[in-house]
């Protein structure tokens, strides 16, 4: 069973089995079972794959996270990937990101 907690979630999504806590999610997002996202925002057409977590973001439009992916846990990593990282420690991950 999904879970959101203090959040907003637009018409379209799907909590299927994962935890959202104090975070915004637009249209026609999914987050699948045993993920959490904490303190985010997720824009129109985002999928969360199985055991994500994500804190401290911002996920354009049309991103699709993979299965164990970890956003906003290792600032350095993110970096490496090619993300914006302000000096508060938000993530951002640009539209149609591909991993």
């Amino acid at each position: 069973m999904g879970r959101a907690l203090n959040s907003l979630l637009a018409g379209g999504v799907i909590v299927s089995g994962g935890t959202v806590r104090e975070s915004v999610l637009f249209r026609r997002v999914r987050v699948n079972s045993y993920s959490l996202v904490e303190h985010s925002v997720l824009f129109d057409d985002v999928e969360v794959g199985r055991y994500c977590r994500i804190k401290n973001a911002i996920i354009d439009k049309n991103v699709k996270i993979p299965p164990h992916t970890e956003i906003g846990y290792d600032l350095e990593l993110d970096r490496a990937r090619g993300f914006t990282v302000t000096p508060e420690g938000v993530v951002v991950v640009p539209k149609g990101y591909r991993f």
